[in-house]
């Protein structure tokens, strides 16, 4: 039985296979009709003859394959084929006589069907079919078969089914194995003919394209190239491909061609593309457009392919065009017209490069919107041109005119004569193009107005105009000539133009004058004029000569105006630029101007002058108590006593603020100096009343010396200014010479000021503590922080040394900065280690006070970030704050108190600030100066002092702070007074950090302990 079943089967699945390779056979060899036809038949036929072989297990059971065959040639077949099986079948089963036979004929119709709806569905593209769609057609196409079989009325039908549920998952098997063999078939098969489609193309365009194609190997030598090649150099196909191209490719080519070539073949890039010139084989030079790639294997470049396309013809295309263009535009804009086209029923207007110069605009502009122009056209000139237009283009008149002003985008107006023609009809006799010029007649227009501005310039001008003939006789005059000399043109016309001749003018003026006209027939300058009154007037008087063609003599037009009250002005605004608006003194431009003089006037004498540096000293005070109306009245109060100390000879310049200067001329000895420095010194301590108060000040005078000290006023000026500071440093109120060490001293501050640049970065700063003791017990909850700078070269340098500097510059605010940030740590480092907080009082100078804004953000920031409260820290100000209103003192004094930092007022008593201002004020310590504690006595005047600004201090709500406690009586009298606390090398000196907290902190907690 076995043997029924198996050979009979592999008939069936070898006819089904053979009926597919008979497909593949004839797709090769066959047109696509005649092979529909045949395999149509071949399928009919092939699946009757699998019906004549049935596999039959037992009578009545077979397997039946068709299902299987029907439904692949509906999903692989075309549809006329697919017809043609099915027809071709049922005849098959008809001619069998078989009922049952001729009843399947159904269920092959819908198994062919399924196959169809599937190829409908993919969209005919089969080449991607998968294992998973094949097992789901099949399931479907087994399924739908046997739902067929229960309609029919057959007995034998059911064993059919039977038989077929059970042999169904080979027949799945069977037909995904047989639908992904013609996928793959397909595949191949389409892949077969888009190479063939390719390689058809490729040979036609490479044999008859009109485009050069090469292919060359890596080393740069042809392997094959296209007749197009050869024909544009001129070689044939053997010549060439015994050559390389380089040898073809123009000198000046080849080095950026073989740049590129070796980056594509590197790999850099996938293709290039560049314009070179190739040689051909007459000589000739080829200009050619190159296009290069190539082909890689194993990503190393195998074949290099490049197509290359003639440009001489489009070269000498564009030439001939552009030489065309240019011959037709040299035409147009000699003709200075602008051309436009209307196209009126497209609505569009094409205008050449002339109209776009008269624009001001671009061409794309002008393009883009054909409105543009219409809309530049002046808002009431636009009716007049809309009028003329409309007259035309109804027919009313022959031609188009119309001028108007046109708004320029270069800010100008411009004047257009604008005249058109209809040129086009169409058939119902509307216009349908309009061309026209734009002519530009603005320099026409000017010349009309300026005719007509000339005469009523001429007339009505302020300026006196006459004209004279070659003799110098008036042939006419204006009104305001007449007005200034007071000539009329009856008495002044036909007389000499010398009526008005003065004598104030020097003698040979006026043959100067006379030469000059002939020589350059024009002459400017300055006058003296008598009127007719014989009063004597300076005018600025212009003469030109008017050349003429007609007659043989020029004429001259004089023009002048009276500038009297002109050069008044000149003189007031000579006098504000060069003299101090407030003292009348000159200012610093007129110093510099004078002392270039003098040092001229003195090198030709052989002899020497001074020149001093003045600076108020406690003018600042005065101006910020008193105001700035009472200083005012100072500085000029100064000036007046300074020119009464000097000669008439002498120079006195205020230089700005409270500084003066004094040029002492013509001096022979320095006892003269001497002497009126003195005399400066003492008128200018003498007291000032000034409205209801009385003030004083002294000066502070830096002196040098020419040609002693300098050459140039620059450095006569640095001289002294550094002479004044250094009277300052040695007390005020006195004068002090220039000399040599002075200048190293300025070198040595700008060595320091570079150097301090560097410290907080190097750094080369520490901060020092030194202990504020509790006088009640002598306990230390504060300190004070101290910085000490250690410099590389210099050693240890001095706070007072520096700071000062680091003031002047501004460095004071990145030190400062500094110096908190440090100080701050320490005290969070402290209560963290020994649970003891030492409140630590950081100075702030009042350069940092003035920039509080940025600081005070970034010194909370820091406390923030160490979670120290403000109570840790301590801001030390020094009094002359509080003298100062426009810092804001008191807000941001109230600001240190709204976040919880305690201020103390520094140095009290060495101001001119007093307890009346403290009581305005949010100040939590008052420290006394050492000043008082230094020397202070059980019998001393500075006991009182103390004791009164303690008390004072107490009953503001201020505790004080004593500086400079240095012995135990003095600790003993300041206890007693009630003092706080205390500070100073009796306690201890400013230690190192380590040094505070082994002697303040470690050595108290294990004495606590104990």
């Amino acid at each position: 039985m076995t043997q029924g079943i198996v050979f009979p089967l592999v008939q069936n699945i070898a006819l089904v296979f053979t009926i597919f390779y008979l497909h593949d056979l004839t797709r090769a060899t066959m047109t696509w009709g005649s092979q529909r036809l045949l395999m149509g038949l071949v399928i009919g036929v092939g699946s009757g003859f699998i019906s004549l072989i049935p596999v039959q297990l037992q009578a009545d059971l077979i397997i039946d394959l068709n299902p299987i065959v029907l439904s692949l040639v509906g999903l692989f077949f075309s549809g006329a084929t697919a017809i043609l099986s099915l027809a071709t079948l049922a005849i098959f089963n008809y001619w069998t006589a078989d009922p049952f036979t001729i009843s399947l004929i159904v269920p092959y119709a819908i198994a062919l069907a399924v196959g169809m709806f599937w190829r409908l569905q993919r969209k005919r593209i089969l080449a991607d079919f998968n294992w998973f769609e094949m097992l789901l057609m099949s399931l479907i196409v087994q399924v739908l078969y046997l739902l067929s079989l229960y309609g029919l009325a057959w007995g034998r039908v059911q064993l059919t089914v039977t038989l077929s549920m059970l042999v169904m998952p080979f027949l799945m098997l069977f037909s995904t194995l047989l639908a992904l063999s013609l996928s793959r078939n397909n595949e191949k098969e389409r892949d077969i003919q888009a190479k063939l489609q390719e390689d058809i193309l490729f040979r036609d365009q490479f044999d008859k394209g009109n485009i050069g194609i090469a292919i060359s190997s890596v080393d740069k030598r042809w392997i094959r190239v296209n007749p197009y090649v050869c024909k544009m150099l001129c070689f044939t196909e053997a010549e060439l491909l015994n050559r390389d191209w380089t040898t073809l490719t123009h000198p000046d080519d080849s080095q950026i061609d073989a740049k590129q070539y070796q980056s594509l073949i590197d790999g850099d890039i996938e293709q290039y593309e560049l314009d070179k010139r190739y040689l051909t084989k007459n000589g000739d030079i080829v200009p050619v457009h190159l296009t290069v790639t190539c082909r890689r294997v194993a990503g190393k470049a195998d074949l290099v392919i490049a197509t290359l396309m003639d440009m001489t013809s489009l070269q000498q295309a564009e030439k001939l065009r552009l030489d065309k263009q240019e011959q037709l535009e040299l035409v147009l804009n000699s003709s200075e017209l602008g051309l436009w086209d209307w196209d009126i029923a497209a609505h569009r207007i094409e205008r050449n490069a002339k109209c776009t110069e008269m624009l001001g605009c671009d061409s794309d502009s002008l393009e883009r919107n054909d409105r543009l122009w219409f809309e530049q056209i002046e808002q009431q000139d636009k009716p007049a041109v809309i009028r003329a237009l409309r007259a035309h283009l109804k027919g009313d008149t022959d031609h188009y005119h119309a001028e108007y002003r046109l708004q320029t985008f270069n800010g100008g107006i411009r004047w257009i004569h604008d005249s058109g023609k209809v040129v086009s009809f169409d058939k119902d006799g509307r216009p349908t193009r309009m061309c026209g010029v734009h002519g530009d007649i603005t320099e026409t227009k000017r010349a009309q107005e300026s005719m007509r501005l000339a005469a009523s310039v001429y007339n009505n001008s302020s300026e006196a105009m006459s004209v004279m003939d070659d003799t110098g006789r008036v042939i006419t005059v204006n009104q305001a000539f007449c007005e200034i000399t007071g000539f009329c043109n009856d008495n002044i016309i036909g007389q000499h133009i010398s009526a008005l001749k003065s004598g104030r003018n020097g003698r040979g003026f006026y043959k100067r004058m006379a030469v000059l006209l002939r020589q350059c027939q024009r002459w400017q300058g300055e006058i003296w004029i008598r009127n007719r009154n014989g009063e004597e007037q300076v005018v600025w008087l212009t003469i030109n000569s008017i050349p003429s063609e007609e007659r043989e003599n020029n004429r001259w037009v004089a023009l002048f105006s009276d500038i009297t009250d002109k050069k008044n002005s000149e003189q007031l605004i000579w006098q504000q630029a060069n003299y101090d608006a407030l003292t009348g003194l000159p200012n610093r431009r007129m110093l510099l101007d004078s002392l270039n003089s003098e040092i001229k006037r003195t090198d030709r004498a052989a002899n020497h002058f001074a020149l001093l540096f003045l600076d108020l000293d406690g003018f600042k005070e005065v101006n910020d108590t008193l105001g700035h109306d009472i200083g005012d009245l100072l500085l000029v109060e100064a000036a007046e006593r300074l020119k009464l100390c000097v000669r008439e000879t002498d120079i006195v310049a205020r230089l700005g603020g409270d500084e003066f200067t004094v040029v002492l001329t013509g001096i022979s000895n320095a006892k003269s100096v001497d002497r009126v420095a003195n005399k400066i010194l003492k008128t200018l301590a003498d007291p000032y009343m000034l409205v209801d108060e009385t003030t004083y000040v002294s000066a502070s005078i830096g002196i040098t010396l020419y040609p002693d000290d300098a050459h140039t006023t620059e450095s006569l000026l640095k001289n002294a200014d550094q002479a004044m500071y250094a009277a300052k440093d040695m007390g005020r109120n006195r004068f002090n010479y220039f000399t040599p060490s002075m200048q190293e001293s300025a070198k040595y501050r700008m060595r320091l000021i570079q150097d301090l640049r560097q410290a907080v970065a190097a750094q080369e700063f520490e901060v020092y503590y030194q202990p504020i003791v509790d006088l009640t017990n002598l306990a230390v909850y504060k300190a004070e922080a101290l910085i000490r700078w250690h410099h590389p070269e210099r050693g240890t340098v001095s706070p007072a040394e520096f700071i000062p500097v680091a003031e002047d510059t501004g460095l004071i605010i990145e030190i400062g900065n500094w110096v908190f940030e440090q100080s701050a740590k320490q005290a969070a480092a402290w209560l963290e280690q020994h649970g003891q907080g030492i409140q630590i009082s950081i100075n702030k100078s009042p350069i940092q006070f003035r920039d509080e804004g940025a600081d005070f953000s970034e010194w909370m920031k820091v406390l923030s970030d160490l979670k120290l409260t403000g109570n840790g820290v301590c801001i030390e100000i020094t009094e002359g704050l509080l003298l100062d209103a426009s810092m804001g003192v008191s807000e941001k004094l109230l600001s240190y108190r709204d976040a919880g930092i305690q201020v103390s007022l520094d140095d009290f008593g060495t101001g001119y600030s007093s307890l009346a201002y403290l009581k305005k004020f949010d100040i939590d310590y008052l420290k006394i100066d050492q000043s008082f504690t230094r020397n202070l006595t059980s019998d001393d005047n500075d006991v009182t002092l103390c004791e009164a600004i303690i008390v004072m201090a107490h009953k503001l709500g201020m505790k004080v702070i004593a500086e400079g406690v240095e012995t135990q009586e003095q600790c003993d009298i300041l206890r007693q007074a009630g003092c706080d606390y205390g500070q100073g090398y009796l306690f201890s000196r400013p230690l190192p950090e380590q040094d505070f907290e082994q002697k303040y902190l470690v050595q108290d907690s294990v004495l606590q302990a104990k």
